[in-house]
């Protein structure tokens, strides 16, 4: 188990009330004596893998300045790298390799359906990413080595990004705050916050990031979702339709009439709207299942029994109480799909990543060991 001070002398309720999308932290030791464990070669390794999310940002020594290299990466591209000024970055790593869940797991006073993934960087000396801005809270823990960390909390020009080039990088930069993290030290920065980190020798260094969905994303989704099963018979009506003296122009009450159409559908009380925002934080957007082949319901009760099971990084869980707080009354959400389960075995699904079995086993319906298996099956659940 890794042993933290998360954030040092602060509290979570502080956190969030004075630091959180509000201005950076940092934590000294926040995960004291910190070893990280993955090393570069296994970074590497896991880079050449064809379904790893990975990058390689060369700022010099490559073909052009801040030149971007998308994986999978091969033997060959590691080993025409310059010896300085380059890093690697390797997304979703605990959707790869669960037990890295253990680090994500710290930060659960932020809700976990708002988590994106754990980013692990290996940078050679000098090496970085340049200087940028996110548009998401994230935390980043350096895990070995040493880096430099340069941040401004300026409003960014949209003329300051560099021309021409792959990435979205600041041409001025103006450093407010520098600090030098070392293993077990972290930082906070929330949205809008220019940084630039630069690896003193070689470095490792791990990112948790959270989800910056923009309203174009969530309007466009929430449109898709609640017109999937219109009828092409439902048409846009003029029935009050009354001689006008100009047959081009458009009159307010047909103006009137959209607008009468669209307050069916994007009324913010509209009785989808539960239902479709607990289906879209759960969708993992990406596909990491492996089957597994228990297929007796009675094998499956036994293996309760007898194992440890855990929520897999890979898959998100999220659950909505029913507004009567009756046990038959919550929508529990698994990557994207929804069930309507007892309060108790949302809650018992969701609070912690290793399973209470004994409680599940026990205190379920049938219908719901009956998911359970289904989850385990598709790998969601994990002995």
């Amino acid at each position: 188990m890794i042993e933290t001070k998360l954030l040092g002398e602060i509290s979570y309720d502080t956190f969030l009330k004075e630091y959180w999308q509000k201005k950076p932290l940092l934590v000294r030791q926040a995960f004291p004596g910190f070893e990280s464990p993955i090393s570069a070669d296994e970074l590497a390794g896991l880079a050449c893998e064809p379904e790893a999310n990975s990058r390689i940002v060369i700022e010099k020594g490559g073909e052009h300045d801040w030149q971007a290299i998308h994986g999978p990466m091969d033997e060959d591209t590691f080993s025409q790298m310059p010896e300085s000024h380059w890093t690697l970055v390797v997304n979703d790593v605990e959707k790869y390799i669960p037990e890295f869940a253990e680090i994500t797991d710290k930060f659960r006073f932020i809700p976990e359906w708002f988590l994106d993934d754990l980013m692990i960087s290996w940078a050679a000396d000098q090496g970085s990413v340049g200087p940028h801005v996110d548009l998401y809270d994230v935390f980043i823990l350096q895990g070995s080595g040493s880096r430099r960390w340069q941040i401004s909390t300026q409003s960014i020009d949209e003329n300051n990004y560099i021309p021409d080039i792959a990435l979205r990088l600041l041409k001025e930069f103006r450093p407010e705050q520098e600090w030098q993290l070392n293993p077990g030290d972290m930082m906070y920065l929330p949205p809008g916050v220019a940084h630039h980190g630069v690896s003193l020798g070689e470095s490792i260094s791990y990112s948790i990031g959270y989800r910056a969905t923009s309203h174009h994303d969530l309007v466009n989704d929430f449109i898709a979702y609640i017109t999937q099963d219109l009828s092409i018979e439902k048409t846009y009506k003029m029935s009050d339709l009354s001689l006008q003296t100009h047959p081009n122009e458009i009159k307010p009450e047909a103006i009137e009439q959209l607008r009468t159409i669209f307050k069916q559908y994007l009324d913010p009380n509209h009785p989808a709207l539960k239902n479709w925002f607990g289906r879209y934080v759960s969708d993992p957007k990406a596909n990491y299942e492996m089957e597994e082949e228990i297929e007796n319901i009675s094998e499956f009760v036994e293996l309760l029994d007898m194992e440890s099971l855990y929520r897999h990084p890979a898959s998100r869980f999220a659950f909505i109480r029913g507004q009567n707080q009756i046990q038959s009354d919550s929508q529990l959400f698994i990557d994207g799909e929804e069930y309507q389960v007892s309060t108790q075995f949302a809650e018992n699904l969701c609070h912690e990543r290793q399973l209470d079995l004994s409680n599940l086993n026990h205190n379920s319906t049938e219908a719901e060991k009956q998911l359970l298996l289904e989850l385990f099956n598709s790998n969601k659940l994990i002995a």
